[in-house]
């Protein structure tokens, strides 16, 4: 085979392996810039759902659920209807995610408290009654009133409450153990009749005739009271009093 000829093959060769392989670098660059994009997208749409969802609490809360319509959530955050509907399927599933940061966030708040600053259970009392002070002043009846009409809204409501039933356990435990709650309670019955009668006081529409904080302080706090020791008691009224 005459020199000249291989020398060309080979210059053809190389070529060609030069080409191929600038092309794979675009394409690796193609591709990392469509990885990029398609992580700023998602990043996006994650903050815009958490907007959707922060916007439309706030707006459920103060007006009910019924009275707050995709149109003004949309008009509010100046984004389109369609855009709320990709993200969200209808209301109801917009107010299910919005619960479900609200509980993490409340659980997340009350651990804290608990690890870093309890001295004891009773401090945990008074705390949960602080945040549940905050949430009377900031949620209408009405919106109690809907969520208990909404069938998906009671499944999380009750899986939630399944979930809870053990660490209330060792809750009421800790507070025997620390001398705060009496030995002779049996707290199961407790917590499953309190569930039931707070049920039982939403759908007898109690909160048209008093305040949730009414509702609150005068079943809650007795039930409290009830399964307190003297020395829980003294430092549940100092708890209490404080605020």
């Amino acid at each position: 085979m005459d020199f000249y000829f291989l020398l060309y093959l080979c210059t053809k060769i190389i070529y060609r392996l030069r080409f191929c392989y600038m092309e794979l670098a675009e394409s690796d660059i193609r591709q990392t810039i469509k990885i990029r994009d398609m992580a700023e997208i998602n990043q996006y749409r994650k903050e815009l759902r958490d907007k959707i969802i922060a916007y439309a609490m706030r707006e459920f809360h103060q007006r009910g659920v019924k009275a707050v319509k995709m149109d003004e959530i949309s008009r509010g955050l100046r984004v389109s209807k369609r855009t709320v509907y990709e993200i969200f399927g209808d209301k109801e599933e917009l107010l299910l995610a919005g619960m479900k940061i609200e509980r993490a966030e409340y659980k997340a708040r009350v651990e804290e408290y608990a690890l870093a600053h309890a001295r004891n259970v009773m401090d945990v009392i008074g705390y949960i009654y602080r945040l549940q002070m905050e949430r009377n002043q900031q949620v209408g009846v009405v919106f109690y009133e809907e969520i208990h009409r909404m069938p998906r809204i009671l499944e999380f409501l009750k899986e939630e409450h399944d979930k809870e039933y053990d660490d209330s356990m060792r809750f009421f435990q800790a507070g025997v153990d620390e001398g705060y709650f009496r030995k002779d309670v049996n707290f199961e019955v407790v917590y499953e009749s309190s569930r039931i009668c707070m049920s039982e006081m939403m759908h007898q529409q109690l909160y048209k005739r008093f305040t949730m904080q009414e509702l609150f302080d005068n079943y809650t706090l007795i039930i409290i009271r009830g399964f307190c020791t003297d020395r829980g008691l003294e430092l549940l009224d100092k708890a209490i009093g404080q605020l």
